[in-house]
């Protein structure tokens, strides 16, 4: 007898549609898949087996294909495991066959008959929409996040049994029950209120670091790359974990697809399901490619994309390799990074905050007056050209910290209120944002504005078109720096309510184009 189950593969962001099909013929017993399946789908036939018996179903006593439509697909994960079992119990006559139609099914099983959440739920309840399936199954641990995709009935169950007994009757939407699980799904648990940016940035060094503050705010603003300079314990990690807290809210659509791409991954949380804060990634300068970009022979999202629509932060930014630098230049660029292998080729969003830190020297307290560095000209040019021109280029705020005073570090410590009256508040940054989001094309922020978008919704002024071209004559700057450079001018603009662009922003934003961080060392 021939039964079949609809199912779904993940490939890079999206989902497949997967139509398992059993069939039971004579002969030896033994269970055959074919349909090109990894390991993990070939070692599901003794889980399947298992979980039968232990469930208390008859295992298949006849020889048993299994195969997995369509053949020229390659699939991966255990998310097979309950198509399987519920294919051969349509199969071997243990279920009505009618039971299966228009079901579309995901989950593994363990060898007790229990049914185990897996990765790509989302992606995968989202194909089930798109293929108009009556139902989509999934193990209980995966249900809120399913019931996230509108207008999908989702069933749920603890063990194949209990599953088996839910089918029988035939299902019924339970609205009670999905609203139930979307709630929980967005709700999760409850979160502490968010520091406002001037709390957040000033208790950590109040009244010191003023550049790098404002250098924060440009960056949460307008969505601009980030890097700073300074010796061992001036705060450059401590700045960087802040921008995330001064970042706007995360939007309805945002949300979902930090959910879907967290859940490709397998890093979503069971608890909360539905993601409601901006990630922040910090990987360690000794990751791989793959682990920075994402890569596998079936793809998947590395740190890189998993940072999207949040905040990518590379710590000592001079110790990771050059060869791994160079490679995130053009994703950076276009906000997508493409992975192409030999039988597949996929897309993994990457829009990113780049903030990056690194110290001035291999000793790193070159330009400090109070520690004299101990390295040379040459050595510090070599530590310099560990970071290529192209990818120092794709960077538009460029500041050096200078280190924390004793006494303004004991004042820190002391002082009982360290609010202060500056810019850096929630409501300028966020105001800045909604604006520069209604007047550019399709929402985009300043940093993503193309040459002729810029000239066209800019609104720079004449003098500071002259003051940006004295700049970029002066500086040699290529037309990539020039235009990050009125980038910059325009957020800058937009942070203190100015229609349009003058000379004095142009002026700032070139306090943020430091090449002489590290004098004669730069490349």
């Amino acid at each position: 007898m021939l039964a079949r189950c609809l199912s779904a593969s993940i490939q890079g962001m999206e989902a497949l549609p997967v139509t398992v099909e059993v069939d039971l013929a004579p002969g030896l017993p033994g269970l055959q898949l074919v349909g090109l399946p990894d390991t993990a789908i070939q070692e599901s036939r003794e889980r399947v087996r298992a979980a039968l018996r232990n469930s208390g179903f008859r295992g298949p006593l006849v020889r048993v294909v299994v195969n997995l439509a369509p053949a020229d697909l390659r699939k991966e994960g255990p998310a097979f495991d309950l198509p399987i079992a519920l294919a051969l119990l349509v199969a071997s006559g243990q279920l009505d066959p009618k039971r299966l139609e228009g079901l579309c099914c995901a989950g593994e099983l363990g060898l007790d008959g229990s049914l185990r959440p897996c990765r790509g739920i989302l992606a995968i309840a989202c194909q089930a929409k798109i293929q108009k399936a009556r139902a989509f199954v999934v193990p209980s641990a995966n249900a809120a996040e399913a019931s996230l995709v509108a207008g999908l009935t989702v069933v749920s169950a603890n063990d194949l049994r209990q599953l088996v007994e839910r089918l029988r009757p035939g299902i019924k939407r339970n609205s009670a029950t999905q609203q139930k699980n979307k709630k929980t799904a967005q709700t999760g648990t409850t979160a502490s209120p968010k520091p406002s940016p001037s709390e957040a940035l000033n208790s950590a060094s109040p009244r010191v670091q003023h550049l790098a503050h404002k250098a924060l705010a440009i960056s949460a603003a307008g969505g601009h790359h980030l890097l700073m300079v300074g010796p061992p314990g001036c705060g450059k990690t401590m700045l960087a974990r802040q921008l995330p807290k001064i970042l706007p809210p995360l939007s309805d659509a945002e949300a979902l697809e930090l959910t879907r791409l967290q859940s490709i991954a397998g890093t979503l949380d069971s608890v909360t399901n539905l993601v409601q804060q901006r990630p922040f990634r910090s990987p360690h300068h000794s990751t791989s490619a793959a682990g920075l970009l994402g890569g596998g022979r079936n793809p998947r999202p590395g740190e890189l994309s998993l940072a999207h629509g949040g905040v990518l932060f590379l710590d000592e930014l001079t110790e990771f390799p050059r060869s791994l630098l160079d490679q995130l230049r053009q994703p950076l660029e276009e906000g997508v990074l493409w992975l192409s292998r030999a039988r597949l080729r996929c897309a993994f969003p990457c829009r990113v905050t780049l903030v990056a830190a690194t110290n001035p020297c291999p000793c790193g307290w070159h330009g400090d007056p109070s520690n004299r560095c101990r390295c040379s000209e040459l050595q510090r040019q070599r530590y310099w050209r560990r970071l290529s021109g192209p990818f120092l280029d794709r960077i538009d705020l460029q500041c050096r910290l200078e280190p924390i005073p004793t006494s303004q570090l004991r004042h820190c410590l002391t002082e009982t209120d360290s609010r202060t009256n500056n810019s850096l508040s929630a409501d300028v940054i966020h105001q800045a944002r909604i604006k520069m989001c209604k007047r550019n094309p399709e929402g985009l922020l300043n940093s993503q504005l193309s040459a002729m978008q810029l000239g066209r919704f800019g609104s720079i002024e004449e003098a500071a078109f002259k003051c940006w071209e004295q700049v970029v004559s002066k500086r040699q700057l290529s037309m990539r720096s020039s235009l990050r450079l009125l980038r910059v001018a325009r957020t800058i603009a937009d942070l203190e309510a100015t229609s349009s662009v003058g000379k004095q922003h142009v002026a700032e934003a070139l306090c943020f184009r430091c090449y002489d961080l590290v004098p004669g060392a730069m490349p």
